[in-house]
């Protein structure tokens, strides 16, 4: 079977809800008010599709990749692995074109009272190798699966535990005023800005943004954090409580900047024809991605070097990057916060540089 290097190039390709929601386990400091703010939470729709996904490639799935083996995946292991023959679990290992990222779609059902899909997102479904007609044949499977298994029974059962695994990594980044750097470094004063970080505690292979979540709403952007650990069999503490460190840190920084950059990106990438030589065989949306995030990621290494000093991402552009992100983080590095000037100032300086370097290749 192909899965394991499909499972590889997946990973390489990819280097929320009102305070209502019934099915997600939230700590009790995150309040809906008006304050800008990064709220934590695991979710029902995600644990469900990562604990299929994770049954289904089990044995094929790479040691670094695979979940950590902490004590909440042996109550996992204990409760769905004998149902590993479910047609569900069968359909999932035989199509290859199911990826790492397939617990994502989770966050397109509305509940998993009905299993009902919000036709909104069906269009999103082709990048995680789906069709709105083969979802349809898997919802009585997994249907099926959900009553069969217990899976409410047990999300419930653990529900003490999800809030604690999550609750230091909450209050660090609360105390670290996280998301207040992010605005001071755009200038920013916006109210109800909310990055959704969803937490899954058996995925150890990627994180991956959500830019679809909650009708495409520009204050809402959405991301799935995994639980990643050096070696599966070697969890540490802190894969059972997590904790804050410099790789969330930069993912927090990166996706919250989304929230700034998406609508001048909308406003100043114009016609997308010019970039065809930087993306080659590239859709719209394709393409939309590369030129964004010839921006954001200088950006998160930018507002990572000046707030934590993370200078192995500062070093690499400014030193040995050798394309037009050396110069975009440079004329990124030249934007000071304090001058007053506008960042869409400098954006639009960026995104000159990107025309440029495209009309030379």
């Amino acid at each position: 079977m192909k899965k394991v290097l499909f499972l590889l190039n997946m990973f390489i390709l990819t280097t929320a809800t009102s305070c209502k929601d019934k099915n997600i386990v939230e700590n009790l400091d995150s309040k809906c008010n008006n304050a800008s703010k990064v709220i934590f939470k695991i979710d029902e729709r995600t644990e469900f599709l990562r604990t299929i996904f994770n049954l289904a490639v089990i044995d094929d799935l790479p040691e670094d990749l695979q979940a950590c083996e902490t004590d909440y995946l042996k109550r996992v292991n204990g409760q769905f692995l004998q149902h590993r023959n479910h047609p569900l679990i069968n359909w999932i290992y035989d199509n290859e074109s199911i990826g790492i990222d397939f617990s994502t779609i989770g966050l397109m059902f509305k509940d998993f009272e009905h299993f009902e899909f919000d036709e909104r997102y069906s269009e999103e479904l082709k990048f995680y190798g789906l069709t709105r007609n083969t979802v349809d044949t898997l919802i009585p499977l997994m249907k099926d699966f959900y009553a069969t298994t217990e899976f409410k029974k047990f999300f419930k059962s653990n529900e003490h535990y999800y809030t604690n695994a999550i609750s230091k990594l909450e209050s660090q980044v609360s105390e670290e005023k996280l998301f207040d750097k992010v605005l001071d470094f755009y200038q920013s004063r916006q109210e109800d800005l909310e990055l959704i970080v969803f937490v899954e505690l058996t995925n150890n292979a990627n994180n991956k943004a959500v830019s679809f979540y909650d009708g495409y709403n520009p204050k809402r952007r959405a991301m799935i954090l995994a639980n990643i650990c050096d070696l599966p069999s070697e969890p540490t503490g802190n894969n059972e409580i997590m904790e804050l460190e410099n790789h969330i840190r930069g993912q927090i920084y990166h996706e919250a900047s989304h929230l700034f950059t998406t609508e001048l990106l909308e406003n100043h990438i114009g016609d997308l024809n010019q970039y065809k030589s930087m993306c080659e065989d590239c859709g719209d949306m394709e393409i939309k991605d590369k030129i964004d995030h010839l921006i954001v990621y200088p950006l998160q290494e930018l507002i990572s070097y000046r707030t934590f000093g993370k200078d192995d991402g500062h070093n690499f552009y400014l030193n040995k990057c050798q394309d037009v992100r050396k110069d975009i983080y440079r004329q990124l590095s030249a934007y000071q916060p304090q001058d007053g000037i506008p960042f869409a100032q400098t954006y639009i300086a960026c995104m000159n540089l990107i025309k440029q370097s495209a009309s030379e290749e």
